[in-house]
Parts: structure tokens; sequence; C-alpha cells
């Protein structure tokens, strides 16, 4: 900046007081830094603002009258930006946009910005629901100010924390045959028809578990949402491999399903908090606390399959 608030700032305080020394003593420096902001305004403009009176102080011309008029608004909108923007940093108020790569989110989000939204009726909050990269992208763009997904292939310049390891396990209709087995091994997926869950980066993890135990795969259709994959287990079409667990055993078609974990301790799927550091407003502070809280819980530990349903 050619001219800065402070010397404006020194500009201002003088012209009001009709002294430098005046100005000094009240903005706590030396005489010096304001005779030096005065040039530097008057330079600045190319006119005489202040008249200077040896020993009897300054008095501000007619035109330096008209500028301060102007600077003392722009100080004042200046002082006001920030008050503003500190308010924004601390209060529980305004707007918070959510980016989210996690197919069962509704299980456990409500639960998590419900208390939040109760106790602070300013608060707006705005969902997106897509893919790790978009989500990824919509973080460094801008447009969320923080995203739950996977961390997978994390790009430069996001933060993030663990909040849920989810290893896969084996979905199934009630009346499956394999239904009353408390555990099963990944090699009973030989053959079998298969339901899967067709998301950029969640098909290529199913996939490759698959080839990491050489499976002959039968996969007999494929979904791009969770609540479609379980419905269609449910209806008998085949069986499926997930790894978060929503709190109802019921698909969307009212069908019972069942949910059984493998016997091999396969990769897991590590669900986190994305954001890109620094200070941060108090709404988003405040929702980080939240979802740290949640998978603090047992209810948290209810989306992951450790035992049979």
């Amino acid at each position: 900046m050619r001219l800065s608030i402070k010397a404006l700032r020194y500009f201002l305080v003088a012209c009001e007081q009709e002294s430098i020394v005046k100005a000094a003593k009240l903005l706590n420096v030396v005489p010096s830094a304001i005779s030096v902001a005065i040039d530097q305004v008057e330079e600045e403009f190319d006119l005489k603002l202040v008249q200077r009176y040896p020993a009897k102080g300054i008095q501000p011309s007619s035109t330096g009258m008209k500028m301060m008029q102007k600077v003392r608004h722009l100080i004042e909108e200046y002082d006001n930006l920030l008050s503003e923007g500190d308010e924004l940093r601390t209060a529980l108020s305004g707007s918070l946009a959510v980016g989210y790569y996690a197919p069962i989110a509704p299980a456990f989000m409500p639960a998590i910005v419900g208390p939040i939204m109760q106790q602070n009726p300013d608060v707006k909050l705005a969902f997106t629901e897509c893919d790790n990269e978009r989500a990824q992208a919509g973080l460094l763009k801008g447009e969320f100010d923080c995203i739950v997904f996977v961390s997978e292939n994390v790009r430069t310049g996001i933060d993030y924390e663990t909040l849920l390891e989810a290893p896969p396990y084996l979905l199934v209709a009630a009346n499956h045959p394999l239904a009353n087995e408390s555990e099963i091994s990944l090699k009973s997926l030989n053959e079998l028809p298969l339901v899967l869950l067709d998301l950029p980066f969640t098909s290529e993890y199913y996939r490759s578990l698959l080839e990491e135990y050489s499976l002959q795969t039968n996969i007999v259709a494929t979904a791009s949402t969770t609540e479609m994959v379980r419905s269609l287990v449910g209806a008998g079409v085949g069986c499926s491999i997930l790894n978060m667990l929503p709190a109802t055993s019921l698909s969307y078609a009212g069908d019972e399903l069942c949910a059984i974990p493998f016997v091999e301790d396969a990769p897991s799927l590590r669900l986190v908090l994305g954001h890109l550091g620094g200070k941060q407003r108090r709404l988003l502070r405040v929702f980080s606390e939240a979802c740290r809280g949640y998978f603090a819980t047992e209810l948290a530990k209810q989306l992951v399959v450790t035992k049979h349903c």
C-alpha cells in the first residue's frame, strides 16, 4: 500500500488535536512519527492539508478539513470491518457449508448438528453429498468450510483428523443361508452373487479387496447409493460388502438385513474430518468439537460391525 491506515489515523488524530505533540501522546508514539505521517498524506495527494505553526501546533486547511471527513469515514469503515471479522470468528452464528463423502452420513450427522442448531437458532447449515475428489476440491476452492471424507489421496493443503476406522463386513438378507454366521471368511465369497457400491474410490477399494484374496467375483449389480445396495440385498439379488452400518437393520423396502464381520483383518476405510487449518471461525470449531465428541461415544461404535447383528 502506498499509504497505510496507520498514517491516515496519525494524520486524522493530529488534525483533530491541532497538535503533533498531543497526537503523539494520545497514540503513544514519538512526535516525529506523526509529522512523517502528515508529510506522507500530503505527498500522496499532492495537497497542502495542514498549516504548521512553530510552538503553537497545527491547523488543517479547508482542503485538509474535507480530507479529514473522508479519512474519518474510511477509518470507521476499516474498524467496522475488523470488528465484524472478529465477530465472524467468535460468534456462534452464520452459515456453515459441509461437504461429505460418507454414504451413511444421515445416520450420524443429525446427532452431531442437532444440539448445535437447537441451542443456536441463528446458525444455518448446508450439506452437500459428493465423492471424495469433489469434496476435497470444494474445500480448497472455498465452497465448503469443512468436509467429512475418506482419507485416501488427501490433497496438499488439507488438514484432517480421524473420526472412525471402519472395517468391511458382509451384508446379507436375513433369510440368506449365511445370515446365522457370527463371522465369515472373505474366501467364502468366492463366486457368490455380489451387489457393489459403485462410487469413486469405494468401488476400487472393494474390487482390490476381492483381488487381494483371489476371489472369483460374480458382480451381479452395482448402485451409486448405499440404500439402493441395501435394498437390492434385501430383495435377494445378492450379498454386498460395506463398511459403515446405519442404525436400522431394514432396507428402504422394509426387508430385514444382517451384517456379518469378516474373520480376516481386512483393510479398513478411515473416515476423517478435513479443513484448511489455521484460525477458524467459532462455528467451525464448535462443529469440529461436536464431531470429535460424537465419534468418541458408544453410539458411534454402532456404526461399525464388530459382532453378529
